[in-house]
C-alpha cells in the first residue's frame, strides 16, 4: 500500500507546474512577470514563506537581502525545489527565513514569451539567443525586478551550472551590477568545461557544427523542449522497469554515484527535465568545451568560416573579463562531476578576483546531477551554502 502510494506522489509530482509543487507542500508562491530590455518576458517565482493552512511553525522574518536562484542549461527553476521540503535548497532558504526569488531563463517552460516572436514561429527569430543574451539581458532584469519588489539595495546570487556562466556574463559587460549583489554562490560552475568526461556529451561536441548547420536549415531552433509529447515519452521511457537505462544515460553525462540516486526522485526530474533550451545555447556550449576559452559565441570561428586573408587560423571571440566580477565567489565542486570537472571548476577559483571560499563536496563520488538530486545534498551542500549565507548576512547588517 506505502509503495502504491509513493508510486502516485512520484508521477503527481513529476506532473506538476513548479507553483503548484511549491503550493502542495504549504508554501507561499508569487509569479512575477519580468520584461528584458530586448522584449523578452519571463517568469520569476517567489517563496516568501509557508501558508498559514501548512500547519507548520511560522518562518522568521526575511533577512535584510533576498536570494535569486538561476538553474542549469535544459533546466529550470524546478532545480531548486524537486527534492522536496527539508531538502531542496529553495524550501530551506524560506524555512532559514529568507526571501526566496527563482528565475527562469529565456526559451524554458516557463520563459517562453516575447512581445514580438512567437516561439513556433517560422523563422526562429525567437531562438536568436545563446546564454550570452541569458546574461547580458535576463539576470539584469531579474536582478532589478527583485531589487525594485522588495526595496533592497543588494542580493544573494546562487547559481548552479549554466546559472554562474551567465553571472559571469554579466559582471564582464555590466560591472556596474557589482553593486546590486553581495556574493555569488557557485555551485559547479560550468565557466571552463573543457576536460568533461561523459562520452555522450563528448559525441555532440566532436559532431556539434554539422548537426546545428542541418538543424537550422531545417528550421529546428530550439533544442529539447518541455511538451506534452516529450515529458511522457520520457516518463514511459523511464518506468521502473527501465529505469535502470535511465540511470546509466546519467551516469555517463553527469559522473556516476548510486548510493545517492533515489529513482523514484529521478522519475520525478524526468517530468521537468529538460525544459528547453535554444539551439544557439548547445552551439556555444560546444565552442568553450572545444576551445577551452570562456568566450562569446561565435560560430565562424568554430568552423573555420572566420578564417581571415592569408591566414590560416580564424578569429577567435573576444573572452570574458573575470576580473570585473568583483563580488565575494564562493565555488562547490565534487571530485566525480562529469560535466564540470574539479580542476575546471578550481581553474575558475584561480582567476575570480575575489575569492571568498572552495567547498569540496565531502562525498568524494559526488557527480553534477548530485547537486540537485542527491539523497544527502542537504547536508553535503546547503548546509555549508546557507552557512556562507548567514555569514554575509551578519556580516552587512549586523
Amino acid at each position: 500500500m506505502q509503495d502504491n502510494i509513493s508510486t502516485q506522489l512520484g508521477d503527481l509530482r513529476s506532473v506538476l507546474s513548479q507553483p503548484q509543487l511549491v503550493w502542495k507542500y504549504g508554501y507561499q508562491i508569487e509569479v512575477h512577470e519580468v520584461q528584458t530590455e530586448d522584449g523578452y518576458l519571463l517568469d520569476l517565482y517567489r517563496i516568501p514563506g509557508r501558508r498559514a493552512a501548512s500547519g507548520q511553525p511560522s518562518q522568521r522574518a526575511f533577512r535584510n537581502a533576498p536570494v535569486l536562484l538561476m538553474h542549469s542549461l535544459l533546466s529550470s527553476c524546478a532545480d531548486w525545489v524537486l527534492m522536496g521540503p527539508g531538502r531542496a535548497l529553495a524550501y530551506l532558504l524560506a524555512d532559514s527565513g529568507f526571501d526566496v526569488w527563482m528565475g527562469n531563463a529565456r526559451g524554458t517552460r516557463y520563459s517562453r514569451k516575447h512581445l514580438l516572436h512567437h516561439p513556433d514561429r517560422a523563422g526562429g527569430k525567437f531562438w536568436r539567443f545563446s546564454w550570452h543574451e541569458i546574461g547580458l539581458y535576463d539576470v539584469p532584469a531579474l536582478i532589478d525586478h527583485v531589487l525594485a519588489v522588495t526595496g533592497r539595495p543588494r542580493l544573494h546570487y546562487v547559481g548552479f551550472s549554466q546559472g554562474t556562466m551567465v553571472f559571469f556574463v554579466m559582471m564582464s559587460h555590466r560591472p556596474a551590477y557589482n553593486a546590486k549583489v553581495i556574493d555569488m554562490q557557485a555551485i559547479s560552475p560550468s565557466v571552463y568545461m573543457y576536460r568533461l568526461e561523459g562520452r555522450i556529451v563528448r559525441s555532440f561536441v566532436r559532431s556539434a557544427d554539422p548537426l546545428v548547420d542541418a538543424l537550422d536549415a531545417a528550421g529546428r531552433y530550439e533544442i529539447l523542449p518541455n511538451n506534452r509529447l516529450f515529458a511522457p515519452l520520457s516518463q514511459l521511457a523511464c518506468a521502473y522497469s527501465n529505469v535502470t537505462l535511465c540511470r546509466e544515460l546519467i551516469y555517463d553525462v553527469a559522473g556516476r554515484n548510486p548510493p545517492q540516486v533515489d529513482d523514484k526522485l529521478l522519475r520525478v526530474f524526468l517530468g521537468h527535465f529538460p525544459a528547453g533550451a535554444s539551439l544557439r545555447q548547445l552551439h556555444h556550449f560546444s565552442q568553450i568545451i572545444r576551445t577551452g576559452r570562456f568566450a562569446q559565441y561565435s560560430p565562424a570561428a568554430l568552423n573555420g568560416r572566420g578564417k581571415r586573408l592569408g591566414h590560416q587560423r580564424p578569429s577567435l571571440p573576444p573572452l570574458y573579463n573575470l576580473t570585473r566580477a568583483l563580488v565575494p565567489v564562493v565555488v562547490y565542486y565534487g571530485l566525480n562531476d562529469h560535466v564540470v570537472n574539479y580542476r575546471d571548476a578550481l581553474q575558475l577559483a584561480d582567476e575570480v578576483p575575489n575569492l571568498a571560499g572552495v567547498y569540496q563536496i565531502a562525498d568524494r563520488l559526488f557527480t553534477h546531477s548530485d547537486f540537485i538530486l542527491a539523497r544527502n545534498a542537504a547536508r553535503l551542500l546547503n548546509a555549508p551554502l546557507l552557512q556562507e549565507l548567514d555569514q554575509y548576512d551578519r556580516q552587512l547588517f549586523f
